[in-house]
């Protein structure tokens, strides 16, 4: 009968060391980052395309919003920004505190131009909206100041009956970039998004 040796090797065992498998991940967690920020980074055409995009979805929203409540919207245009107000008590109030409709800022360098029925408008950033009742130099001139800061004065009426006053084209652009975008409005409520062709 044989005998049997005790200091036989065992048999070898095969997988990854913990060191070989963190390296897998430090290499795999690299590639992710990477790609992902590829994928996120838009060229400037993209992005004038999102934001042309974004407007005319946030348009149709409050149309509805306006049809199924029964309220007149309207839309505040500035150089950089816009907003969404909606008549309530003799007045148009912003909705600031709506989660979709709220006030939307541009990306840096991206600006508006806006026609209504066909009539170029000149629009100033919204810190530029100011009149002469600012700088009086009185008791409330602090108060003064806030209220005509918050005082509203939309271009666009979106109205309960599903109609778009004036019609109006709005462009996308940022300087330097020869792509930009339109978002149309018609008197019929009908909107639409397009390149420019210049």
């Amino acid at each position: 009968m044989p005998m049997q040796h005790s200091w036989q090797q065992p048999a070898r065992q095969h997988g990854f060391t913990l060191l070989e498998l963190l390296v897998v991940v430090v290499i795999v967690a690299i590639l992710f980052t990477y790609t992902t920020l590829a994928i996120r980074s838009d060229s400037s055409e993209d992005l004038i395309k999102k934001e042309a995009l974004r407007m005319e979805r946030l348009i149709q929203l409050a149309l509805e919003e306006a049809i199924l409540r029964g309220e007149e919207y309207a839309i505040e245009i500035h150089l950089n920004s816009y907003r969404f107000l909606r008549f309530t008590q003799n007045s148009w109030l912003p909705l600031d505190e709506d989660k979709i409709l709220g006030p939307r800022e541009l990306p840096m360098d991206m600006e508006l131009e806006m026609s209504l029925e066909d009539t170029q408008i000149i629009i100033n950033p919204a810190s530029e909206q100011k009149t002469e009742q600012n700088f009086e130099l009185d008791d409330n001139s602090e108060e003064n100041k806030k209220d005509e800061k918050s005082k509203a004065e939309p271009q666009i009426f979106l109205l309960s009956s599903g109609e778009i006053t004036p019609e109006f084209e709005i462009r996308f652009y940022i300087l330097g970039v020869e792509a930009s975008y339109f978002v149309k409005g018609n008197f019929d409520g009908s909107l639409k998004t397009e390149k420019s062709e210049l």
